[in-house]
């Protein structure tokens, strides 16, 4: 199945914030066990593979395809032999060889994404967990920037990531006039397109940002107000009619019976 996007390019940056990680550690606590395989796909310099390590007894490894983050994973005897480089849409594993996986914030900029969760529910056992954190287009800001396509305005011209509403013009609209960075999902669309690739959902939470400055765009204005916006931030998450429009997703789903994918 092609995406709606125009080509994805492999990028990505670091949610590892301490406020945020915390966080992002506590949603996945419940679905850990001490001593259980853990991957993690797309593990940047290796923060949550050591956090996941030192905190909860997770045999946690990680993947990275990005050379620079491998090499500062490596410069750290924390997690230098638990970080590996590789491809998602590869993965280096025999098939059943964790009993978890996570994707955090990456499966937006995996070039194929069908390609990725066929391959991350091989390395699972079966019935096996996969735990996708994941931008939600319900917010009303795209965090990952987007510009102008050059024939609209040479050179091209990065469109302002406070900008309100971008996520919400219809990609057959946005794709004529704007080049995105990462794919942006639907709540229903994420859930479907991992359901297509052999999971069932088990679990959906929003989260609201820690204003920690992950992108290094956040208004200098912001750092001032961030102790209000947090308070705030958190009320949003509770009330059920605000939650669905945090600026991020978490799906917990698991590897479905079958053969699917063997």
């Amino acid at each position: 199945m092609t995406t709606p996007y125009d080509t994805i390019r492999i990028a990505g940056g670091d949610t590892a914030t301490p406020r945020n990680l915390a966080k992002r550690l506590a949603a996945i606590a419940p679905w850990l066990h001490s001593g259980a395989a853990f991957l993690d796909c797309g593990c940047g310099c290796g923060e949550y593979v050591r956090a996941l390590r030192e905190r909860h007894a997770v045999n946690a490894q990680g993947v990275e395809y990005l050379t620079d983050k491998v090499a500062q994973a490596k410069a750290d005897p924390r997690v230098a032999d638990h970080v590996r480089q590789g491809d998602i849409e590869r993965l280096p594993f025999p098939d059943g060889s964790f009993d978890t996986a996570l994707l955090n914030e990456v499966l937006e900029h995996v070039p194929d994404e069908n390609a990725a969760l066929t391959e991350i529910r091989r390395v699972l056992k079966p019935a096996g967990v996969l735990i996708i954190f994941s931008p939600n287009r319900w917010y009303p800001f795209e965090t990952h920037g987007t510009f102008l396509k050059y024939k609209f305005a040479p050179p091209p011209i990065r469109i302002p990531h406070w900008m309100p509403f971008i996520p919400y013009i219809p990609l057959t609209v946005g794709q004529r006039f704007i080049t995105y960075w990462a794919r942006n999902y639907w709540p229903r669309e994420l859930a479907a397109l991992a359901v297509r690739n052999g999971f069932v959902v088990r679990e959906r939470k929003y989260f609201w940002q820690t204003f920690e400055n992950i992108s290094g765009r956040q208004p200098a204005c912001l750092k001032m107000l961030a102790p209000l916006l947090r308070a705030l931030a958190g009320l949003g998450e509770k009330l059920p009619l605000l939650k669905k429009f945090g600026v991020s997703q978490m799906l917990v789903l698991q590897r479905a019976d079958g053969d699917h994918g063997q």
